[in-house]
């Protein structure tokens, strides 16, 4: 049987549920006279049971699990647990044992992002908490840690010195009790919310859902608060919105919180009278909160609700992003986000202009902080075209490169943070004047830059798997992204631009990212390659209209 050396780790923790009666979980030590130390935790009944077994630094264990299932093991706690994350075990089928991971093996596969953060496996959805808090910036996000697929929520958590690099921590917040002993009849959990840090202490927003398995008037959608003072404990939770506003619908979700001179305000993803509405709600405290009035209110038809809202200051002006819910635009996208850019003043936001936040349609639930002069966001890389390649030990979902967010003559501009230019390895072509063909790129990481001297039609080939494919295409309709032989094929992922000047192009496996004229239009696509190999084709009508290209390969975040 395989030992686990417990190193400067303090804690086993342990998702387990039976298979059997009497399913649990064993960890064993020989103490230093020969003799065996074993304890025994017993497995959730009908659901995972979330199990933390305290260890001693240093230690050699036997850890195995009887007629039970584990969705998720990892070591955790000790004196620095920022620095050293946590160190996950599998299970050796062979003999039922326990074994530490080599992480940079684990992400070494086709269908998992080399350069983009996405978690150890199974599901993730929505970012939550981001903040920058004495040294490290932090995600939370949406997690399901038992199966590739969305299910009761949990948050997971990572930790980063330089928004690039990424440590995993340990799940912090579970679904309710009364969620989990009852999942055949109810759903929810611990759904998205946001973080306000100050010098020594942040605080929490975030949704508690419960309700029947279709959302419907039983549903019920709580705002509810917490606090740290190191980002591994966490105080208990308190309800600080208890229902939502008369006019509103049960759709009640998502509260991001930011200040605006001496008050605090709240958005939360909401609809009203048939309408996508974000609400606004105002605070003297962070504590008790009034409903002042509708901060948006959508007119287009066909839209749920708005989720995942957020409301900022930047540049001059106000912005205000939300997600419409269960809605598809005129090009056939599904469940867009939408921008809107003005004045706030006395409690009410005018709209001066607005536009998609993500032509590609698989960046959801945009979630921004500020930190330095710099308006940061990470989205959710989703996937609503159902085109997730389930595999063993496989991670549904992402997230986006960081982006910098800045408002220009009323327009978003986003651009990738500058500190993802270190993971930039062996350049692959650099020229001009020319099409160009990379049919193998070892790894299929790699970012593309490229000028053009005018406006010029072009296709570039940017993943190719058999008879399916990715493109980035400017033609007579203008530009954008093409895929051939998906569930997406047929959709029409179109920049709102009128002219390329210049390109900016991560592609990372299963995923690329298209930045367009400095941040003009940002784009996010999932494609799945059965092959770590990638490509690379630029066909352009005028080629001597490039100025300049360049392919580079991208380093890995996991070493």
């Amino acid at each position: 049987m395989k030992k686990v050396n417990s190193a400067k780790y303090t804690c086993l923790e342990v998702f387990a549920r039976q298979t059997a009666d009497g399913g649990r979980v064993r960890v064993l030590t020989r103490k230093a006279d020969g003799s065996r130390e074993t304890l025994e935790k017993p497995a959730g009944a009908n659901y995972f049971a979330w199990l933390k077994i305290p260890l001693r630094e240093d230690t050699e264990y036997e850890i195995s699990s009887e007629d039970c299932e584990v969705s998720l093991c990892y070591l955790s706690g000790g004196a620095h647990p920022l620095e050293t994350g946590v160190r996950y075990l599998e299970k050796d089928q062979a003999d039922g044992s326990f074994y530490i991971v080599d992480q940079t093996a684990w992400y070494d596969g086709p269908t998992r992002e080399t350069y983009h953060f996405s978690p150890w496996k199974n599901w993730i959805n929505d970012p939550n908490g981001l903040c920058w808090f004495q040294g490290y910036y932090h995600m939370f996000y949406q997690f399901n840690p038992h199966e590739q697929q969305w299910s009761n929520m949990y948050w997971g958590h990572a930790v980063s010195r330089d928004l690039v690099h990424w440590t995993h921590l340990p799940v912090v917040l579970a679904p309710q009790e009364e969620i989990l002993e009852n999942q055949e009849k109810v759903k929810g959990g611990a759904f998205s919310g946001c973080a306000v840090a100050s010098d020594d202490e942040v605080v929490f927003y975030l949704t508690r859902h419960k309700g029947p398995l279709q959302d419907g008037e039983e549903t019920v959608e709580q705002q509810w608060m917490m606090q740290s003072r190191d980002m591994i404990r966490f105080s208990e939770e308190t309800c600080v919105i208890g229902q939502p506003p008369q006019e509103a619908s049960f759709d009640f979700r998502d509260p991001k919180v930011l200040r605006i001179k001496e008050r605090w305000y709240m958005v939360l993803g909401s609809a009203i009278a048939g309408q996508g509405a974000i609400l606004l709600y105002e605070s003297a405290d962070k504590k008790r909160w009034e409903y002042v009035c509708p901060l948006v209110r959508e007119g287009k038809e066909k839209i749920r609700c708005f989720e995942c809202p957020d409301f900022m200051e930047l540049d001059g002006k106000y912005m205000v992003i939300g997600a419409w819910m269960e809605h598809y635009d005129e090009c056939g996208r599904y469940q867009m986000s939408r921008y809107y850019t003005g004045t706030f003043k006395d409690g009410e936001f005018t709209v001066e202009n607005d536009g998609w936040f993500d032509f590609g349609s698989n960046c959801y639930a945009m979630q921004s902080f500020e930190h330095q002069g710099r308006r940061i966001s990470i989205g959710w890389i989703s996937d609503f075209y159902e085109e997730h390649v389930p595999c063993e030990n496989g991670a549904y979902g992402s997230m986006t490169i960081p982006r910098e967010l800045h408002i220009k003559d009323g327009k978003l501009y986003m651009t990738p943070v500058q500190e993802i230019r270190a993971l930039k390895g062996k350049t692959l072509y650099e020229g001009k004047g020319e099409n160009i063909r990379l049919p193998k790129i070892e790894g299929n990481a790699y970012r593309a830059g490229i000028r053009f001297s005018e406006n010029t039609f072009f296709s570039i080939l940017l993943g190719a798997d058999g008879e399916k494919s990715i493109s980035l295409v400017n033609g007579e309709g203008g530009l954008y992204i093409v895929t051939k032989g998906v569930k997406s094929e047929g959709v029409c992922f179109k920049a709102d631009v009128e002219e390329v000047r210049d390109l900016e192009i991560y592609v990372d496996r299963r995923v690329a990212e298209v930045y367009v004229n400095g941040g003009e239009a940002a784009g996010t696509k999932v494609f799945y390659n059965s092959s770590t190999d990638g490509c690379f084709a630029l066909d352009a009508e005028t080629p001597e209209h490039v100025a300049w290209v360049e392919v580079a390969c991208m380093k890995s975040i996991w070493h």
